[in-house]
């Protein structure tokens, strides 16, 4: 029998389109979200992330804006909605001011210096004994590593530091009034240092001051402020970043770190906090609450509020994150979410990072941001960083949904009833979506 090649096309021509028709269905089911991928992800509380949130601030320094205590600083602490101050110091009204802070639910981290007339010997009785209502934990000294005028019995880094260290620990472990207090190690500017400091086990707490830079928040974190700092305290003890942030003084040619936008660092605030709390950093302490002089260097730039008081964009977006996340209460045991996060036509870019909380009534909060820069250090310009396009797809059964942007409000942007799946565009700052389960 003779073969008709144009006869076998046309005779399998349809069963063969529905062959193939068959499998680029199977090849697209099997790339797009599905009830396969679905993972439930643990959800943290979201008041432990509010909690994780810190600012330092100066308030002995009554010269320069910290003056302004009645007028802007007490008020504004309160504003803020921020629970933690990181100071320092050794005087009456300083002390005094803690305490009221305290009144208002601010608890603090102080260090303890000898450049501040704080010894081991005097450190329960003259340091902490007079704001113990106030002291949440205790801070050895600052960056000794770059300041060799810092001695203890005529010892500068790191020999002087270790005795000091030390004899602190010993101090506040002896007293029963204050035994219960954490301490921290002390702190180094340059954390390369470390390994001259050596491992110290008069610490509860890891301490690092890991400024960026002028870069994204996540700068370095994995790579060295963590392990450097582990280096000293442990992999087992906790870490507290006691400083942290960014300035705001672009011009300054003599910076030690570059400086930002004021909008870059409103986008960068909340990413911060959200990435050190996503690596179990147990609170961040950014520097600082306010702009302590009125000039263009760097060292007066680093505020959350300029010198007169008035809210830079960071203090906002800041302040609106709190707002909408704070849940304060007992101890409870959050749930997991299920649900699955990819892009809209490409797998999910890893510049995209998430953070998963819930709150007491069973609300879950999800934030997105891309973990990119949003500041050109070079042109020092704003970066337009492209919105990348996020699909949610829910495997608990979601009642309601709504976002919020706290760069620009606590105000909701959209709400999807009884989604199982959310087309989203995240930027370079958190988009939150509130998921109430049904």
């Amino acid at each position: 029998m003779k073969f008709s090649l144009a006869y076998s096309m046309k005779r399998y021509r349809y069963p063969l389109l529905a062959l193939l028709s068959a499998l680029l269905i199977a090849c697209t089911a099997s790339w797009s979200p599905s009830q396969a991928q679905l993972q439930p992800e643990q959800a943290r509380s979201a008041d432990s992330f509010v909690n994780s949130i810190g600012v330092a601030t100066h308030l002995r320094y009554v010269d320069t804006a910290y003056g302004n205590y009645d007028t802007i600083i007490r008020p504004k602490l309160q504003e803020l909605g921020v629970r933690h101050i990181r100071d320092g110091g050794k005087n009456s009204e300083f002390y005094r001011r803690l305490n009221d802070l305290a009144t208002l639910g601010i608890k603090s981290t102080l260090v303890m210096d000898s450049r501040d007339g704080i010894t081991p010997a005097n450190v329960v009785a003259e340091a902490i004994q007079p704001v113990l209502s106030s002291i949440e934990a205790v801070e050895g000294p600052n960056e000794w590593d770059v300041n060799p005028q810092a001695t203890y019995k005529n010892q500068a880094f790191p020999e002087g530091l270790r005795a000091y260290q030390d004899e602190l620990y010993a101090a506040v472990k002896a007293d029963p009034t204050t035994a219960a207090l954490p301490v921290l190690m002390p702190s180094l500017a340059i954390p390369y240092y470390a390994p001259r400091l050596g491992s110290l086990a008069s610490a509860d707490l890891g301490n690092m001051h890991s400024y960026a830079g002028g870069n994204l928040p996540s700068q370095d974190l994995d790579t060295k402020w963590v392990p450097l700092t582990q280096a000293v305290t442990g992999v087992a003890k906790p870490i507290v970043a006691t400083e942290c942030g960014w300035h705001n003084a672009t011009s300054d040619l003599k910076a030690s770190q570059p400086g930002i936008s004021e909008l870059a660092a409103a986008k960068y605030v909340p990413r911060l906090y959200l990435e050190y709390f996503n690596r179990g950093i147990q609170r961040s302490f950014l520097y600082e609450l306010i702009n302590e002089r009125q000039g263009t260097t760097q060292e007066q730039n680093f505020g959350l509020l300029r010198n007169n008081g008035s809210a830079k964009p960071a203090f906002d977006s800041l302040k609106n994150l709190i707002a909408l996340l704070k849940d304060p209460g007992s101890e409870f045991a959050p749930q997991a979410l299920s649900y699955s996060l990819s892009g809209s036509s490409a797998p999910l870019s890893p510049a995209v990072h998430h953070t998963l909380l819930q709150k007491r009534d069973g609300r879950f909060y999800l934030a997105l941001w891309q973990e990119v820069s949003s500041f050109d250090l070079q042109t020092k310009l704003d970066v337009y960083v492209p919105q990348q396009t996020v699909t949610v797809t829910l495997g608990t059964r979601v009642r309601q949904a709504t976002t919020y942007k706290p760069l620009a409000s606590v105000a909701p942007v959209q709400r999807y009833a009884n989604p199982k799946q959310l087309n989203l565009t995240i930027s370079d700052h958190p988009l939150v979506i509130e998921l109430v389960p049904a």
